[in-house]
């Protein structure tokens, strides 16, 4: 306790490859004061393109060799973008901006490997952040993953500390827990004593938005229509959970492409693909919550998943825990990600940890990021 209070403004851009979110955060790194405004700054067509294009260049690549030429793209697109996001949310609240003191700017990762004793991971997130800070004049904290990955940490989830100060923030009794579906899904338990025990869960939305777009159907299933629509296949749900993935002890982590599942679900229409899909997300999530070692009363859903109604359906009915959206808790989803890297950022300036055994499976409590002075 007793560090000074930052204003902070946090950038995210995830796998799912919407835009990028960018939100103001007031904090000290232990305590949240204030959430601040927020937006999300959407990816054009094209922009989404070259990123897409990085991404599976990158799964292609997989650390062998010379990075793909389509990196150096990727990471124009990541700055011009990232660089508008600040200006434009810091031209919209110059009450905010006037006293912004720090950024802390995740990149956009394009290839996750959890570690695989006795080697360690690798991780790499696009995103220049020097560059960036001296765009918008202020220092920036970059590059959150790599020393817990290098220590033998999953380098994921990093957003279980922030949960456990936002579930402070707003007095919620524990055991809770913080789910969020986002590419790939992962959840944060905030035990009755306060501890925070966290993984990633397996699938987000990631496998259902590549069946929507392999079924010329959009980007996405909008609120779960599809899947509500159609019935699950349980057998092949049963014989994916039975993946490596799950075959991990937690804490442990993944890629969005770890989940490719759809080529097993040629015979399937469109509807019953989506529901599928939806139920394999939200039975690997009831599978981690379930092997925790404690129940959470009250299980909070962020990302977008939470619009997904067959999956908010199916989280109520197998789980014993009151189950809410962000919003209902006074939360808003679209930013937590982006204020979780604003409290990191404050975090470690102050060399204070953003990951741990029980959160990543690193040996002993982490701190990160590189800062890159304006």
């Amino acid at each position: 306790m007793g560090q000074p209070r930052y204003i902070a403004l946090g950038l995210m851009s995830g796998t799912s490859l919407d835009g990028v979110d960018a939100a103001f955060l007031d904090t000290d790194g232990e305590r949240i004061f204030r959430l601040g405004p927020s937006l999300c700054l959407e990816y054009s067509a094209s922009d989404k393109a070259t990123l897409e294009e990085a991404t599976q260049a990158a799964l292609r690549w997989q650390f062998n060799g010379p990075e793909p030429n389509s990196f150096a793209a990727a990471g124009a697109v990541i700055h011009k973008c990232h660089v508008r996001a600040v200006k434009t949310l810091c031209g919209d609240h110059t009450e905010w901006a006037s006293d912004l003191a720090l950024i802390g700017f995740h990149g956009q990762t394009v290839l996750h490997h959890p570690p695989k004793p006795p080697f360690n991971g690798r991780t790499l997130q696009l995103g220049d952040g020097n560059a960036l800070a001296k765009a918008v004049g202020k220092p920036v904290w970059y590059d959150f993953r790599t020393a817990d990955v290098e220590e033998g940490g999953q380098g994921a989830p990093l957003a279980p500390v922030y949960h456990q100060a936002l579930v402070a923030y707003s007095k919620l009794d524990r055991p809770t827990a913080v789910l969020n579906i986002g590419g790939v899904g992962n959840v944060t338990l905030i035990t009755k004593d306060d501890h925070i025990i966290a993984s990633d869960t397996g699938p987000g939305n990631g496998p259902l938005d590549s069946w929507m777009v392999r079924n010329e159907m959009g980007a996405f299933d909008p609120d779960g229509k599809y899947a509500a629509a159609g019935t699950p296949h349980f057998p092949l749900v049963r014989k994916w959970l039975e993946r490596s993935f799950f075959q991990k002890s937690t804490p442990r982590s993944a890629d969005r492409y770890d989940f490719d599942v759809i080529n097993d679900m040629d015979d399937l229409t469109v509807e019953n693909g989506a529901a599928t899909l939806a139920a394999f997300t939200t039975l690997a999530a009831v599978y981690t919550l379930n092997n925790m070692r404690e129940k959470p009363r009250s299980l909070i859903v962020c990302g977008g998943g939470r619009h997904n109604k067959g999956m908010m359906w199916m989280l109520r009915e197998h789980l014993e825990a009151k189950v809410k959206t962000a919003e209902e808790v006074g939360w808003n989803s679209d930013a937590i990600e982006a204020q979780a890297f604003a409290y990191l950022a404050v975090r470690a300036k102050w060399k204070l940890p953003i990951s741990f055994p029980t959160t990543t499976g690193v040996g002993k409590p982490m701190t990160g990021g590189v800062l890159a002075a304006p």
